[in-house]
């Protein structure tokens, strides 16, 4: 399973997020601020309270079980993989879909948490955790599904609640309990046997999933009273009060096509020209999709009846099943999925055989429920009434095997309402995309369709090829894997390293806490982990390790043979015990992973010098910038000299810079472009793993490449500008007076300008 680049990109920030509060004198808001520069709400104090923006179609809950991975392995890897996460989801259509896909193994969630901690968790419902022994949360990471209503802590109805009821078959977990003070009591004093305390007796990783969907503070201001150790909310639009760490835009899902976007809009007066029209369009569309090569597409069209009312006449779903019969659609292609009748159940709309073109509902796929196969929603549910379009337009948003396809009428959804007039169809229609995290970009009317152009792709205004030249490798780019090369033996190398042991046999926290090891001051720390009694074997403890350690570079062979190696040097010459090793294996994998990583950059770093040394490096040209961009957020304004209609934004400091070279300043200067990290295709490799991705690329009259790198005051001189300076030089004396390079700041600015006037 690989993660889209968003994706990737939304747990690369949670890491770093997580990295900061290792660092002495980092608090959870500091971090924060570090990341975003914006305040941080301290909503649960001192406990990391975070949100995750993506919007709908674009994957939150798989990115939330690698968020779940890495939180437990970085901020809360004292608890050893071990404990209780409450994901919280907003009703039962979720909490179902949600428990669905964690216990299948053939679900890619499954896979996700499979792989992360190697079938070593279990996955209940709230109801199925009023079992749950010690026995699973001391040796498994225990992942509890519970909507939030499940959890709600009113006074006046928590009696309601079975999570808060005195429960027999809980109370081996509160034997011999030596601190009860955050544990709920009753009258007399005594804990309550409850699933909540056996939740706040673990201080749990706290999940919100869809939190959107929540409403009401009393939806997220119980969780405080579970003591948890981390919050983090997964959402396509975020709540007033949400530390928001990352922001995806639409766009980004629109890049790595995961939706079909626009959604075109057709509304007429009378509910049965709707359905015509629209069933009109899922059989256009079905035609379209038999010319695709490769690709097996059966459009399904979600027809929203109106709920059954005792004083209207009402269009209900009877109605419309009858009305497909009489346009001789056959019965088998129509299914009813509502809150009392499920046609669906058991039925994979993905496969080849299935044959169900149409299914009506009222309001039951609203959540929980996902088939990129949707293309079209027919509504007749009027849009003034209670059940509203908005609420299901995520369900037909998604697109097939999230590729684009050559068709562009496959690349959109449809939507065809019942509405006294168009500008109220649409008015709720951008309320709905808006409350999917999108925008009234994203959508157009049917008779405009042919002239949608996205607010978020940018052409090149100036008609020009720009391919710049690269690091090479004969006729190949240059990558970090050809630098460690086929003939690198990890297992060659000295295993031998200073580790440090932080706990003692117990799971206590030793006195003696360094500077470096500040990241523990203030827990107190225990560790529920089944190693603290009983054998430790070293195979179990090589497998985990060579789990954690991801060096796709090194053949798995050599990396164990290195790893087993690295413990027989710790267990004889350090002395140390492999129960020592086992309880801090986090520890261990941490201090493994810099050794490992230093060894390979020591290597690389060798190798790369030989091949420049002996003019195997050289620069050639790959791939060009694209006719098309897609943005994340475009500055305002057009510039004279950009490749690109539009750019996206930049902060002040580099804009003003951007003006000088864009307005004449430099009159030698062709045309420009901003080069964006992991997006655009120039980079400059060098012996280090990451890419460097200069930030602007400028083109002269006399055909010279000039690269520029601007950096603010505090990073004018640091450890990374001085290496990408480096490589960046040796990449201009491989060009040969074609290629150049200017690292560029506040002080230096007139300096560079003038150097770039003569290129």
């Amino acid at each position: 399973m690989k993660l889209k680049r968003y994706q990737e990109s939304a747990i690369e920030t949670l890491e770093e997020f997580m990295l900061l509060l290792k660092k002495p004198n980092i608090t959870p808001d500091l971090a924060f601020y570090k990341i975003t520069n914006e305040t941080y709400n301290k909503r649960y104090g001192d406990i990391p309270f975070l949100c995750v923006k993506i919007p709908t179609g674009g994957g939150k809950t798989l990115v939330g079980c690698k968020s779940v991975e890495r939180i437990m392995a970085t901020t809360l890897q004292h608890k050893m993989d071990t404990g209780i996460v409450m994901w919280f989801v907003p009703s039962d259509a979720i909490k179902t879909q949600t428990l669905k896909k964690f216990k299948d193994s053939k679900d890619w969630h499954y896979e996700m948490f499979n792989e992360s901690f190697d079938t070593k968790f279990k996955v209940f419902s709230n109801e199925e955790a009023l079992t749950i022994t010690p026995e699973d949360v001391r040796n498994n990471l225990c992942i509890i599904i519970a909507s939030v209503v499940a959890f709600r802590h009113e006074t006046s109805i928590q009696k309601k609640y079975k999570v808060y009821q005195e429960n027999g078959s809980l109370m081996d977990h509160f034997q011999n309990i030596k601190d009860d003070k955050d544990l709920e009591k009753d009258k007399e004093g005594s804990v309550i046997n409850s699933l909540a305390n056996v939740v706040r007796k673990h201080s749990p990783l706290v999940v919100i999933d869809e939190g959107h969907r929540t409403s009401g503070e009393l939806s997220i201001e119980f969780l405080s009273d579970l003591k948890p150790s981390f919050v983090i909310e997964f959402t396509a639009t975020p709540r007033e009060g949400s530390n928001i760490l990352v922001n995806t835009s639409a766009s980004e899902l629109k890049i790595e096509d995961m939706v079909k976007i626009p959604i075109v809009l057709e509304s007429r007066s009378q509910w049965e020209q709707v359905v015509s029209d629209g069933l009109m369009k899922r059989e256009e569309l079905e035609k379209r999709t038999k010319k695709l090569k490769g690709e097996y597409i059966r459009p399904i069209a979600l027809l929203q009846a109106q709920p059954k009312s005792k004083t209207r006449a009402t269009v209900t779903v009877e109605q419309l099943k009858q009305m497909l019969l009489n346009k001789k659609i056959p019965e088998e292609q129509i299914k009813i999925k509502t809150s009392d009748k499920d046609e669906l159940e058991g039925i994979n709309l993905f496969d080849k055989k299935c044959e169900v073109r149409y299914i009506l509902t009222v309001n039951a796929l609203a959540e929980g429920w996902d088939c990129s196969f949707a293309y079209v929603l027919i509504s007749v549910a009027n849009l003034g009434a209670k059940i509203a379009v908005e609420q299901i337009i995520g369900r037909v948003i998604r697109m097939p095997y999230a590729k684009k396809k050559p068709d562009d009428v496959l690349n959109r959804s449809y939507v065809f309402a019942s509405a006294p007039n168009f500008n109220e169809a649409a008015n709720k229609i951008i309320k709905g995309l808006e409350d999917n995290g999108y925008s009234r970009a994203d959508f157009v009317g049917a008779t405009d369709v042919e002239k949608y152009t996205d607010v978020l792709e940018a052409k090149k205004a100036i008609k020009k090829d720009l391919k710049v030249p690269m690091m090479a490798l004969s006729k190949n780019k240059l990558s970090f894997e050809d630098l460690v090369g086929e003939d690198f033996e990890l297992s060659k190398q000295n295993a031998d390293f200073e580790f440090k042991i932080h706990y003692d046999l117990d799971g206590q926290a030793t006195i003696d806490i360094t500077e470096d090891d500040e990241w523990l001051q203030g827990k107190q720390l225990s560790l529920p982990y089944q190693y603290l009694d009983g054998e430790h074997p070293v195979e179990e403890l090589v497998v985990w390790l060579d789990k954690k350690l991801r060096f796709p570079m090194v053949s798995p062979e050599d990396k164990v043979v290195f790893i087993e190696k690295a413990i027989q040097t710790q267990l004889k010459k350090y002395k140390r015990s492999l129960p020592e090793l086992s309880v801090n294996r986090y520890l261990f994998a941490d201090r493994l992973s810099e050794v490992i990583s230093d060894i390979l950059e020591t290597h690389t770093k060798k190798v790369f010098d030989n091949l420049l040394s002996k003019k195997k490096l050289l620069v050639s040209t790959f791939d060009s910038f694209p006719a098309t961009i897609a943005l994340k957020s475009p500055v305002p304004k057009v510039f004279n000299k950009n490749l690109y209609e539009r750019i996206d934004s930049i902060n002040g400091e580099e804009r003003g810079f951007v003006d000088r070279i864009d307005l004449g300043t430099l009159e030698n200067i062709e045309f420009w472009v901003r080069n964006r990290e992991k997006v655009d295709p120039f980079y400059i490799q060098g012996w280090k793993k990451g890419k460097f991705y200069p930030d602007f690329v400028a083109v002269t009259k006399k055909g010279n490449l000039v690269a520029l790198e601007w950096k603010g005051e505090d990073r004018v001189s640091n450890e990374d500008t001085k290496y990408k300076e480096i490589i960046a030089k040796i990449w201009e004396k491989l060009g040969k007076g074609k290629l150049h390079f200017f690292l560029v700041h506040n002080k230096n600015i007139e300096e560079i300008l003038t150097k770039v006037k003569d290129l």
